[in-house]
């Protein structure tokens, strides 16, 4: 798999792949979705979905690195990891082979950040050694929203069996987990934004360096359609209407920033414009 990078300013964006799947009945993830609905919008057509409206979906982190200073952010299911859902339950990726190809190494990152804590932003954080699960990124700063931590102590991962005691509670036991406010600014170009509704205490993250500006999504979007349709909900949506809202708030900051748009989720060609059309936008892949 080819690695894909992006120049933000002086920052270097690389996506690292975990897996990508295509031919997915839009329903299985957008329950209220059908694929004659994904099909009318024709510019999803080749990347994003099929003619037939059944959409692409991947599960990507994004490496941030700008001189000495690296950035992970949200390190995808991970390996073995004992999953209620069957294509992330006890896998085997060759994720850090790629981390690897994409020139990174795990003591190379200093910051780890999550949008939020669903298995599929956390599980490369910790590796199973002699039965344990221990940190990757054992130079990392983990970085944690109290709002999102509490949800996912007191089990708001429905079917997510283990998020907690497997991808979390390592990290804090290792003394390398650090809270921080919603909106943080994290120095140097990096700053957190309060974007819930997908979870409680879910954060997306802006880039700004040399005049340029990029946005990377988390999950308050998963798939391009929902630029053209904001109301369609996905399946994990914790708050549906809290997540329309904040879906339609970034879209138009997004749009009217000019920014460079990650989808975190988005397959293919993850990195583009948010254009608007009218009351709704389109995605357009650089």
């Amino acid at each position: 798999m080819d690695v894909q990078r992006w120049l933000v300013g002086h920052f270097t964006v690389t996506s690292v792949v975990e897996d990508e799947v295509h031919h997915i009945p839009p329903e299985l993830f957008f329950p209220a979705a059908r694929a004659e609905d994904v099909a009318r919008h024709g510019w999803l057509v080749p990347e994003f979905a099929d003619p037939q409206g059944r959409v692409a979906l991947r599960v990507q982190a994004f490496v941030i690195e700008n001189r000495d200073r690296y950035v992970l952010v949200d390190p995808c299911v991970g390996n073995g990891k004992k999953r209620a859902i069957p294509f992330w339950n006890e896998r085997s990726w060759p994720f850090l082979e790629r981390f690897a190809t994409a020139g990174f190494t795990p003591d190379a990152i200093g910051l780890v950040v999550h949008t939020h804590l669903h298995a599929d932003h956390v599980g490369w954080d910790t590796r199973l050694h002699g039965g344990q699960w221990l940190p990757t990124f054992v130079k990392a700063r983990h970085l944690y929203t109290q709002r999102e931590l509490d949800w996912c102590r007191r089990g708001g991962n429905p079917g997510l069996d283990g998020v907690y005691g497997d991808s979390v509670a390592p990290i804090i036991d290792a003394g390398l987990a650090e809270i921080v406010a919603e909106d943080t600014d994290l120095g140097g170009g990096l700053r957190l934004e309060s974007t819930p509704g997908h979870t409680p205490g879910h954060v997306s993250l802006w880039i700004e360096s040399a005049g340029q500006v990029a946005l990377v999504s988390g999950d308050f979007l998963h798939h391009p359609v929902q630029c053209a349709e904001p109301s369609i909900a996905e399946v994990g949506d914790e708050d549906v209407e809290l997540a329309q809202a904040t879906r339609r708030r970034m879209l138009a900051r997004a749009a009217e920033s000019g920014a460079l748009f990650f989808g975190t989720h988005f397959p293919t060609r993850p990195a583009g414009r948010i254009e608007r059309t009218g009351e709704s936008f389109r995605f357009v892949p650089v």
